[in-house]
């Protein structure tokens, strides 16, 4: 059974968070840093390593974590600590996370899909709360998807189910990072936002492309700007699609948007849930319940807390 505390660790394209959480989902410090980007793997385990530490030495004597909970950003084997591949954190594959990070730290390493963790911060904590299940779609740097069912997430044969970012939108779209042409993560990240963005305003000097983000033209969209707007109703159509195909699919009570790019809030989520009502069978259309997420940056924490005290807490080995 484990005790104390979690050390859980949101990692995300280009950020990490940390954060201490307590068994009733109490964050009891925290600190956000940029993770340089790993060459290889070996780096990327050392970096990641390097951080924990870090984080685990700046805390008050007696407070060394019982396990460390890694939510990862990319298609991810739980019980095995394993990720598939990682199109967003140097286009990495193959990596064996838990078993590194456990040598390396002497703690005991879980690890699962980072919006797997999000969506079961959101199921206990968040806008799921009374829920009997919901699907998660997670927009950032790309977009992760989860589908929690009496609160256990739904992984599949072999974990990587929910990952909506990869399905198919437009088969002639723009190419996607996991190789492929189309896929929602192509049409309505974070990245995909920016990128059409650049290329619609024809931004050719590499210092103005630099300053373009995701918050930079959701503003503009908001202040008028008619490229801005074309971009964002692109993204909303795009996701509407997604919302669409997932209602038709699992039929959850609620889908949440989370993630740093759903803090565009209603210019994006109100009209890709209209889009998605004109998809849906009609009978069924006001079923669709959509919300925002409520939990922020902590739910990844909170929900990869939640999987490391349930998985050990039933005497896995991991």
């Amino acid at each position: 059974m484990l005790k104390g505390q979690v050390l859980a660790v949101d990692l995300g394209g280009t950020n990490v968070r940390l954060g201490m959480v307590t068994r009733d989902g109490r964050i009891l410090r925290r600190r956000r840093t940029r993770i340089p980007a790993a060459a290889d793997k070996e780096a990327l385990y050392e970096a990641l390593a390097g951080r924990i530490s870090e984080f685990m030495s700046g805390g008050a004597r007696g407070s060394t974590p019982g396990a460390v909970a890694v939510g990862f950003a990319g298609p991810t084997n739980s019980s095995a600590g394993y990720i598939y591949t990682a199109p967003n954190v140097g286009q990495l594959s193959d990596i064996r996370l838990g078993e590194e990070l456990k040598s390396r730290l002497g703690l005991p390493v879980v690890v699962a899909n980072d919006a797997n963790c999000a969506a079961l911060g959101e199921f206990f904590y968040g806008a799921g709360m009374g829920s009997g299940s919901l699907f998660m779609f997670t927009l950032g740097t790309g977009v992760g998807g989860s589908f929690v069912i009496d609160g256990e997430i739904w992984e599949g044969a072999w974990g990587i189910a929910g990952e909506i970012g990869h399905t198919i939108i437009a088969t002639d779209g723009p190419r996607c990072n996991c190789g492929r042409r189309g896929c929602l993560e192509a049409l309505a990240s974070g990245s995909a936002v920016i990128r059409d963005y650049i290329q619609k305003s024809r931004i050719s000097s590499e210092a103005r492309a630099r300053a373009v983000t995701a918050k930079f033209v959701f503003d503009r969209a908001r202040q008028g700007d008619r490229i801005a707007n074309r971009v964002v109703a692109d993204a909303a159509r795009a996701l509407g699609i997604g919302i669409a195909n997932v209602f038709h699919l699992l039929n959850p009570e609620i889908v949440i948007i989370g993630g740093g790019v759903s803090r565009a809030g209603a210019s994006l989520i109100k009209p890709a849930t209209a889009h998605a009502r004109e998809c849906v069978f009609p009978p069924l259309r006001n079923k669709l319940k959509v919300r925002r997420a409520k939990l922020g940056d902590d739910g990844a924490l909170l929900g990869a807390a939640r999987f490391a005290f349930t998985k050990l807490g039933s005497g896995t080995d991991v």
